[in-house]
């Protein structure tokens, strides 16, 4: 009999260590039927794997083997009040094993997958094209129409705002505006409010302005010199203005504003897939309702670990520590540069590289008590990292991080950006220096709302405000952003998630904006400041790693 349910897991390339083949034999000779239960207990197996490591590893350890079977039987306790004697009640346990420990990493390159909305049925639906490396050209254009629906949608979901064909048809509602598309201006004179993409006319002479919608380019000069909003070439506005000419002239233009997660949901029926994964409905409010008896989990975040330098690796050590002998979290979060250096290749680059992360890994070794509270540990690149600048980015390889992920459990190599969903809440990690070029393309000078240079403060908050309003990680010209057509889906933020964190150079900062929290994480080389982050308290807290000489 042995014989045969070791061919079930050779089959599918598992293979089991001799102290876990024999846990297996001690459990399989209690069961009724045990050539089922070994079908059942191979996918079992990989499911574990899967969710709480986010592969299948091909050989399968004692310790391993002994969490499985305790899940089945802690499982079908719950749902039978008897231990496992039957295949059945192990079948019943496995769909609520696929949600795991209820944290689910994704790598927005092959489990994201892009939505369309349908203007005709007012639906989502899955794309029926793919996302492709190399896409035809038609795939540029797509970026921006997608953009636009998905904005203009999300515009007219509160009913502020009514199209001129909705406005002609059922009237107008006391506080209601009518939106004139950019291809009805010509020929509509009057005061118009107009949506569309700001782009830069090219010109020689001076810099010209046009607005656009799916079917029209429209030229435009401004009237505003100033705004207290932040706007900049290549974002979606609402513009209004008249005709002069074949000029529509802006007196005033204004960003489309971000709409709350829930009311989203609710009026919009955005799929809860387009976060990430497969999960079914169903699952997603399993982890929903198990949110309050999981309460305590949270994350680390830091930003700008440079494992070539000491002073980095000490912190890291003492932060480490101080977990390891209270409370570890659920995950931490490093983003990158890893080095302080760009990679360049070489084989003296290459050498030192790896060394970082032969450094990290042993000390992270020592960490037991991380270990056996599943910490997980999510690498995201950075600019001085290997790898090319396209955006989105695709793991670090294993070799140059010297077999990480292989040697320390719970190690995910992840995509920048990443989208973690944390039961039901969803939260978008992402490396880039975005914020300080938003202000490198202001289409006007932001200002204070009384006219005054805009301060520090106000400028940081209008940052954050334009890339949640505009539902884009980098809603910048194409040129600028170096995004992969196909993928540009993976940078949208839209329904909004539960928390956005962006780390970059500058220093860190944190606010809300339509019940989503923002945080700017800061360099954890130059600082020591990182932050500890709780999805289901919704509670944000920066913290620092004291110097060890005080």
């Amino acid at each position: 009999m042995q014989r045969a349910w070791l061919r079930e897991f050779n089959s599918l390339g598992l293979q089991l260590r001799p102290q876990a083949a024999k846990l297996v034999t001690d459990f399989l000779s209690t069961c009724e039927d045990p050539m089922e239960m070994a079908e059942t207990l191979v996918e079992f197996t990989k499911k574990y794997l899967r969710s709480r490591q986010g592969q299948v590893s091909a050989f399968i350890d004692a310790d391993t083997m002994k969490s499985v079977l305790e899940c089945m039987r802690e499982a079908a306790t719950a749902e039978h009040g008897d231990a496992v004697t039957t295949q059945e009640a192990a079948m019943q346990s496995i769909e609520g094993l696929d949600l795991g420990d209820g944290v689910h990493i994704y790598n927005v390159t092959t489990e994201v997958k892009p939505f369309t909305y349908r203007m005709a049925t007012k639906e989502w639906s899955p794309s029926p094209e793919g996302a492709v490396l190399f896409p035809g050209p038609d795939a540029k254009a797509k970026i921006y129409q997608d953009r636009y629906n998905l904005l203009l949608q999300r515009t007219l979901l509160e009913n502020k705002l009514v199209t001129e064909e909705e406005a002609a048809a059922g009237g107008v509602l006391p506080g209601q505006r009518v939106l004139t598309k950019v291809e009805s201006l010509q020929g509509n004179p009057g005061n118009k409010l107009t949506f569309g993409l700001l782009s830069r006319m090219q010109d020689d002479e001076k810099r010209r302005w046009a607005i656009e919608d799916l079917h029209k380019v429209y030229p435009i000069e401004l009237a505003v010199e100033a705004s207290d909003h932040l706007m900049t070439d290549g974002s979606f506005v609402l513009a209004e203005g008249k005709l002069e000419g074949d000029h529509f002239v802006v007196t005033n233009f204004d960003v489309p504003e971000a709409v709350p997660r829930k009311l989203t949901l609710v009026k919009d029926l955005v799929p809860r897939q387009v976060f990430g994964g497969t999960l079914t409905d169903e699952q997603l409010n399993v982890l929903e309702d198990s949110e309050p008896d999981n309460a305590e989990g949270f994350y680390v975040v830091l930003s700008e670990v440079h494992l070539d330098s000491v002073r980095v690796l000490e912190r890291l050590s003492d932060l480490f520590l101080g977990y390891e002998e209270s409370t570890p979290p659920t995950a931490y979060v490093f983003m990158g540069s890893f080095t302080s250096l760009p990679f360049v290749g070489t084989a003296e680059s290459v050498r030192s590289y790896r060394d970082g992360f032969e450094r990290l890994k042993f000390m992270m070794r020592n960490l037991t008590n991380h270990i056996q509270s599943g910490t997980r540990f999510v690498f995201i690149p950075g600019p001085n990292d290997p790898g090319t600048q396209m955006l989105p980015r695709v793991p670090l390889p294993d070799y140059l991080t010297a077999g990480l992920a292989k040697d320390v459990s719970n190690v995910v190599m992840g995509t920048n950006p990443c989208r973690v969903r944390h039961f039901s809440r969803e939260l978008v990690f992402f490396r880039h220096d975005v914020l300080r070029l938003l202000r490198r393309h202001e289409v006007v000078p932001l200002r204070e709302a009384d006219g005054g240079p805009a301060s520090a403060a106000h400028a940081r908050t209008e940052m954050v405000r334009f890339l949640l309003d505009q539902a884009h990680l980098v809603p910048l010209p194409l040129e600028q952003s170096n995004i992969l057509w196909s993928y540009d889906h993976t940078l949208r933020l839209y329904p909004l998630p539960d928390a956005v964190f962006v780390g970059g150079v500058s220093q860190g900062f944190d606010c809300a904006y339509q019940d989503c929290k923002f945080c700017s994480v800061g360099p954890f080389n130059r600082d020591a400041d990182f932050y500890a982050y709780h999805p289901i308290k919704e509670l944000l807290e920066q913290c620092e790693v004291p110097d060890r000489a005080g």
